[in-house]
Formats: structure tokens, C-alpha cells, sequence
């Protein structure tokens, strides 16, 4: 099962669409601002979630009319609108949940989006955030990635962890064997893939994986 969040942040009409038509999803949810933005690009919504306080209401009545669930939050609550519906969306048990948005000017939303990916780690779910120009992951074991498939140009490795060790690369500009990369250490980021294939793998700690484009 593969599910589809759309939340706040920055995210082009055409790259989404154009995403959008070449990958399939099976449930749909939409996080408080993210409605307005899903219905501007045509995508109908399974569910509708957040404390809709950047939701017009003739958009919310809208939708509520045309008989989509809806599940409403206080304004004042411990989670962000992306966090509840990462957490419904695990609920659901999939495979794949894709992130879109979650990246914009608020970068304590951002940073807390990226952070949120720990959730599905834990739970052995393949989870991503994609904006326009980024693709973000986190791993804690091993990746491949598919030339054909690529994001963009760059792939750049930051720890989550304090100390991400064990990191492997292979079909890359630049290789590594048993490294070590610490928070505050620049060296994993731009490389490319020059292989058509190429896998990342770790030892021990968290790794965020995050292909851009310029």
C-alpha cells in the first residue's frame, strides 16, 4: 500500500503534477493547507486532516459535502498537522508513504518534517519528502539507487545521529569504505552517481540520503 500526504511548504503546480502522473497512489491525505494546494493540482483527497486554522472554510464545506472523511484538531495541540497525518498514514500499515511539501520558509516546519521520518524508520516503512528540488530519506541500514530514477544531480549524505558509521558507497563519484561521518562534518555532501546503480550502506546510526537538483 502506498500512501500520499500533502502538507505545507513549497512545491511547483507542474513538477507536481508531473510527479504526480507518473506515480500511483493508494490513499490520499491531506494536512490542513494542504487541501487547498491538492485541490489546486486535482488531486481528490481520501482524507482530510489538521485544525484547518490556513483552510478556507468554502474549501473545508466543500469537501465536506462531497462526503470525504474528515478528522479535525485543536489549534492548540502537541503535534503539527504533518506529524498527525504521518501517524494516521502509518496506522495503515503501507509500504510507502511519500511526503509532498513539508519543505518551505518555516524552517522549524522543516526541520521537524525531516525529523518525522524517524517514525517510519522505526516501523521499517520506506518514507520520503519531496518538494521541487529535493528528495529526502533516512536510512539506518542500506539504499539503492537507480541512475534512470534519479531526483537530481546530487546526493548528499548527512547524519541524523551524532555519528553515522560504517558507510559504505559504491557507484559514486566519490567512494567510501567503512567511513564515518559526525554532525557537523560537511563531507558527504554532492556527490553524484556516476554507475547506472548505487548503494549506500551503513553500520550503525541515521542517515539522511537527500538527491537535489539546482
Amino acid at each position: 500500500m502506498k500512501v500520499l500526504i500533502i502538507t505545507g511548504g513549497r512545491f511547483d503546480k507542474n513538477t507536481a503534477k508531473e510527479y504526480l502522473n507518473s506515480h500511483k497512489f493508494d490513499y490520499v491525505i491531506t494536512a490542513d493547507g494542504g487541501t487547498a494546494y491538492a485541490k489546486s493540482i486535482g488531486i481528490m483527497p481520501d482524507l482530510l486532516l489538521g485544525d484547518f486554522d490556513t483552510l478556507k472554510a468554502e474549501v473545508l464545506e466543500e469537501y465536506k459535502n462531497k462526503g470525504i472523511e474528515l478528522m479535525r484538531f485543536p489549534t492548540k495541540k502537541d503535534y503539527t498537522d504533518t506529524h498527525l497525518a504521518l501517524k494516521t498514514a502509518l496506522e495503515k500499515q503501507p509500504d510507502d508513504i511519500v511526503i509532498l511539501g513539508g519543505i518551505g520558509t518555516r524552517m522549524d516546519h522543516t526541520l521537524a518534517n525531516i525529523g518525522l521520518l524517524t517514525l517510519a524508520l522505526e516501523q521499517g516503512v520506506s518514507a520520503q519528502i519531496i518538494d521541487s528540488n529535493n528528495r529526502i530519506r533516512m536510512i539506518k541500514d542500506s539504499l539503492v539507487l537507480e541512475k534512470k530514477d534519479a531526483f537530481g544531480k546530487y546526493v548528499s549524505l548527512i547524519p541524523y545521529t551524532e555519528k553515522v558509521t560504517g558507510i559504505d558507497l559504491e557507484g559514486f563519484l566519490y567512494p567510501l569504505h567503512d567511513a564515518e561521518l559526525c554532525i557537523g562534518i560537511s563531507q558527504g555532501i554532492s556527490n553524484e552517481l556516476v554507475e547506472e546503480q548505487g548503494k549506500i550502506s551503513i553500520k550503525s546510526g541515521q542517515l539522511l540520503v537527500i538527491e537535489s537538483r539546482d
